[in-house]
């Protein structure tokens, strides 16, 4: 993937990526991240900012994280019964 993002991002887009590139297989790499990067930032997961090299960047936001902490938290409780 050729746009630059910070690690939990890109970890989501690449889970994300998977399900997606199965169900379009017609659309070009590019064209799938770039509609899942523009999906995340509409549900307020990832923001787009301006590095310092002047290229556009994302990052994961606090709300991405929290809901990742909340399904792992969920993940070792039902581990746990």
């Amino acid at each position: 993937m050729k746009y630059p993002m910070d690690k939990t991002l890109r970890f989501e887009v690449e889970v994300r990526y998977e399900s997606v590139k199965d169900r379009y297989p017609n659309l070009r790499p590019r064209e799938i991240v770039a509609g899942i990067l523009s999906d995340f930032e509409g549900r307020g997961y990832a923001n787009r900012y301006v590095r310092k090299d002047g290229r556009i960047g994302w990052r994961a936001t606090d709300r991405l994280r929290a809901d990742l902490y909340e399904q792992e938290q969920e993940a070792l409780e039902d581990q746990d019964d």
